[in-house]
């Protein structure tokens, strides 16, 4: 991709970082950092996205840091995707998570985020070639989460978060390029929500300053959000388990400051404007013997254009007592760019 002048890398962060996530589109001029919205995990991605009241194994930091609290054994979990693989070759979303438990003191974690936009090539003003380059955003976690009693419990993750969106041009041009930044997610899952089998999630995602790119006095929000959910286990024995599971999503960005735009972005764009602006997402999933899982979910997410059917299944074989390696994989709608894209995730627990 030819960057020319200012003006050329403008057209680069519009068309390159913004048109790619058409889904965020209705707080896309105003936040940044937009890869800590995508979903780790195929599980929850069969499910739709709908994961923040199950929040278990190597994603539970990023889905509900309060899940943490409820794990007593270590586990770490990858995903994969070539996000947009169908019209961008070089573009990867990669997760890692890793939680391990201590009795009598809790679960901690560390996670990391890496997305990757691709290499791109600088060009001087009269188009001469400068040297290559490769736009990424990477986030770095640390999590922890404990039981406050048997069925509730609560957690944090705290993430430094780097945006070299253009590092390059930055030391050529003296452009904006790269910026820097920490946030914290707030999690609490609680367990048989009032009547058996019924359990309810909250996380406050991306709650940090703003960022700040270099050499530019302007900041840009990040994407503060709130996620919610419900999941209910209708069958939950040694050989069947079957579970729904549902989600809403409100994105909290405005040019506010921080603590102010929790509550002001609620009233800030109409009242249609702001219901469409949230997302919802419900999953089914059924296992036979902890061994074989088939999942289905629906996203609707009206703003960003994307409603459809995901799909997923998963495999999990146990090489030792209390030891198991898994297997997933999702098909899940992408919205206007392409039909779906495809994620794959790899796990052992121990």
């Amino acid at each position: 991709m030819k960057i020319k002048n200012k003006l050329s890398i403008s057209l680069l962060l519009i068309v390159v970082f913004t048109t790619i996530f058409t889904q965020f589109a209705f707080a896309g001029s105003e936040a940044t950092c937009i890869f800590l919205l995508i979903e780790p995990g195929s599980r929850p991605n069969g499910l739709g996205h709908s994961y923040v009241s199950i929040a278990d194994g190597g994603f539970a930091s990023w889905w509900n840091p309060g899940g943490l609290a409820f794990q007593d054994n270590s586990e770490l979990g990858l995903m994969h995707s070539n996000w947009f693989g169908d019209i961008i070759d070089d573009m990867y979303y990669e997760y890692l998570g890793y939680s391990q438990y201590f009795e009598g003191i809790g679960t901690v974690g560390l996670n990391i985020t890496y997305m990757t936009y691709g290499e791109q090539e600088a060009f001087d003003a009269e188009g001469h070639p400068l040297q290559k380059f490769t736009s990424y955003e990477i986030a770095v976690g640390g999590s922890y989460g404990t039981k406050l009693n048997d069925n509730l419990g609560v957690g944090i993750n705290l993430k430094g978060v780097i945006s070299g969106l253009a590092p390059l041009i930055e030391e050529l041009m003296d452009a904006e390029g790269t910026g820097y930044t920490f946030v914290v997610d707030l999690g609490l899952l609680k367990k048989n929500f009032f009547i058996p089998k019924l359990d309810f999630g909250v996380n406050i995602q991306n709650f940090g300053p703003d960022m700040s790119y270099a050499n530019s006095e302007s900041k840009q929000p990040m994407p503060l959000n709130l996620k919610l959910g419900f999941s209910y286990r209708i069958l939950d024995d040694k050989y069947n388990k079957l579970t729904v599971t549902s989600d809403i999503n409100k994105m909290m960005v405005n040019n506010d400051p921080l603590w102010k735009r929790i509550f002001t972005s609620w009233g800030d764009d109409g009242f249609k404007n702001e219901l469409d602006s949230m997302i919802e997402n419900v999953g089914v999933e059924y296992k036979y013997y902890n061994l074989i899982s088939l999942r289905v979910g629906y996203v609707n997410d009206v703003a960003g254009h994307i409603q459809g059917f995901s799909f997923g299944g998963g495999i999990s074989y146990e090489f030792s007592k209390g030891k198991d390696l898994y297997f997933d994989f999702a098909l899940q709608p992408a919205g206007e760019l392409t039909n779906n894209n495809k994620t794959f995730s790899l796990g052992v627990t121990f």
